[in-house]
């Protein structure tokens, strides 16, 4: 672990302001709109601000398990930290992808943990289903990132051995 944190600093620094920034980002965004629950318009017709209190998970589903899901991130944030830890090949990508998910499951978890339900306020007009929040398009943006990365580190390890059992 000495070592981890010694060559590795300058990530680990990045990693947690980007994770503070989005925290509090969510957390100003989460006061305001429950401050001010009225729905208020931003794009008519597509995207409205709309304040829920949401006890369960993504979609509502769930509901009234806030414990369970508050076990399960503190336990997936964990696991998903050690596994970066011990993720020996990473880039950008990895770091970003990271950063993101678990600034927005924190993000959740303090609400979940704090006041028992998470607040939500993002509404797309033109859909019937989920509210969101900033913590949840995070999670959402770092699994794509996670995703992309995934996608071209195996394309990368793929061609290297292909190009080693060529020669």
């Amino acid at each position: 672990m000495k070592n981890y944190l010694k060559n590795n600093w300058k990530n680990i620094v990045l990693k947690c302001v980007v994770i503070a920034l989005i925290i509090a980002v969510d957390m100003i965004t989460k006061v305001y709109f429950a401050k001010h629950p009225q729905t208020i318009p931003f794009i008519k017709g597509f995207i409205s601000f709309k304040y829920v209190e949401n006890t369960g998970a993504a979609f509502g589903i769930f509901g009234k398990y806030t414990i369970m899901l508050s076990v399960i991130s503190i336990l997936f944030i964990g696991v998903f930290t050690y596994w970066d830890i011990c993720n020996k090949d990473k880039n950008f990508l990895s770091h970003l992808g990271y950063a993101f998910i678990v600034a927005g499951a924190v993000g959740n978890l303090i609400d979940r943990v704090f006041l028992g339900y998470v607040r939500d306020f993002i509404n797309f007009d033109f859909m019937t289903w989920g509210i969101f929040n900033i913590a949840d398009t995070f999670i959402t943006l770092g699994c794509v990132v996670y995703v992309i990365y995934v996608v071209t580190f195996y394309v990368k390890l793929k061609r290297a051995n292909r190009d080693t059992k060529s020669k």
